[in-house]
């Protein structure tokens, strides 16, 4: 039979020491807190906005509900050519004579993070606000007027 030696914690602590991990952690920290505060932020908002019952209604729930509906690999692939600089917001501000724009948040390491956030978000604050308006529209009006 094979014998083992038990490690403890020397893997956890070689873990902890890499400077990737750090990275990993920061982004995740960044990530976890800059999208649950967007998410909850906007769909609040938005879930305010529609139970005031506007005419525009029907228009706004399917806009902010429809990237819900799509699969993440549509996501992915659409914000991926809206982030090519052949493609997307780079070539339309050039297109628009703004040759010295540059729109480099997928290469930059600095920037990446919050573009995942920027995707995140949008396709996830319209259920959000889905949450919040089936919340609103539960209140009775008379516990409102009272």
């Amino acid at each position: 039979l094979p014998s083992y030696t038990l490690d403890g914690l020397s893997q956890y602590i070689r873990l902890w020491a890499t400077p990737r991990w750090q990275v990993a952690l920061s982004n995740l920290f960044i990530f976890c807190t800059l999208f649950i505060t967007l998410c909850t932020v906007i769909g609040v908002l938005l879930a305010i906005l529609l139970d005031q019952r506007i005419r525009i209604e029907g228009v706004i729930r399917t806009i902010y509900l429809y990237p819900m509906a799509l699969s993440f690999i549509v996501t992915g692939t659409a914000w991926k050519w809206i982030l090519n600089p052949g493609l997307g917001i780079e070539r339309l501000m050039h297109s628009l004579g703004f040759a010295n724009f540059h729109f480099d948040w997928l290469v930059n390491p600095q920037m990446a993070i919050y573009t995942v956030v920027i995707a995140g978000v949008w396709q996830s604050s319209g259920y959000v606000m889905a949450l919040f308006l089936a919340g609103l529209r539960s209140v009775d009006d008379e516990i409102i007027k009272a």
